[in-house]
């Protein structure tokens, strides 16, 4: 009965809230697929566990295990999304996702049309829904561009009323930080991801270029053969290569301070230096 009565009252309090959003386009997380071999050592590695926040995903956050087939990589606005070949997700091995969003402060709305800032793309738009006992409750929105490309890229509206049923209290703002800060460890080393650098096919270049910069995002550098946006947090650059099918040439995480050790996961190389872990994927 009480459970009843906080979400009704949850409910009320985000109908009588104005909707608002933050203007700002902000990254939310990336996937990847690794062959079985690095995926299984980084479920292994000891070192990612005593640094890194992770788990194996909703509902509960639990702690990856032999059996997971998704590895969650926790910062506090961002996060990694590590697959390996046998995700549930049918993620083919080398595929690449990037997830975008607005933080969403009162009632739930996803008009894409109100945020581009020039107009001329046209976008798919999907749900996402997750199960609360009997009733099933949307967790986001998202909205796909139709461009050609090997790396998947969508913008998100995240719905607060999931959050309410996911915690059992009440929300009227779904931030990014909203969702991961209850299951953060503050004291772990790794803090959130920083940048991205991908070396991309000439579609996934014109593509995202063109997407990021259909939504106002800020152009932070750019040459012939690269360019680099400012997406609120997070630096992410494009190179402009000959690849056919476009590849994560390297992340960077921001740390609390220099990790103790360098690591070599499969086929990823960990380098740590003062308040940076950078990642290169080879």
């Amino acid at each position: 009965m009480m459970k009843n009565l906080f979400l009704i009252i949850s409910l009320l309090v985000s109908g009588c809230t104005v909707f608002g959003q933050d203007d700002k386009l902000k990254l939310n997380h990336i996937y990847f697929v690794l062959d079985s071999t690095s995926f299984e050592q980084i479920k292994a590695s000891q070192s990612l566990k005593d640094w890194a926040n992770m788990d194996k995903g909703l509902p509960n956050f639990d702690p990856v295990d032999k059996k997971s087939t998704t590895v969650y990589l926790r910062g506090r606005t961002t996060y990694l999304e590590i697959m390996g070949p046998q995700n549930k997700f049918g993620e083919k091995e080398g595929s690449i996702g990037i997830g975008f969003s607005w933080d969403v402060n009162g009632v739930f709305s996803d008009n894409i049309d109100a945020k581009l800032k020039k107009k001329g793309l046209k976008f798919e738009r999907s749900e996402s829904k997750w199960d609360f006992g009997n009733e099933k409750i949307l967790w986001y929105s998202s909205y796909y561009a139709t461009g050609k490309g090997s790396i998947g890229t969508w913008y998100a509206f995240y719905n607060p009323v999931f959050l309410t049923h996911l915690y059992q209290r009440p929300y009227t703002s779904f931030r990014r930080e909203d969702f991961l800060e209850s299951k953060i460890d503050t004291s772990k080393e790794i803090k959130d991801l920083g940048a991205i650098t991908l070396d991309c096919s000439i579609e996934d270049y014109r593509k995202i270029s063109e997407e990021l910069t259909s939504f106002g995002v800020k152009v932070k550098a750019s040459d012939k053969h690269f360019i680099i946006f400012d997406v609120d947090s997070v630096e992410i650059k494009l190179n402009l290569t000959r690849r056919k099918i476009s590849v994560i040439k390297e992340l960077r995480l921001k740390t609390q301070s220099k990790l103790t050790e360098n690591l070599k996961i499969g086929k990823l190389e960990l380098e740590s230096s003062a308040k940076e872990l950078l990642i290169k994927l080879n």
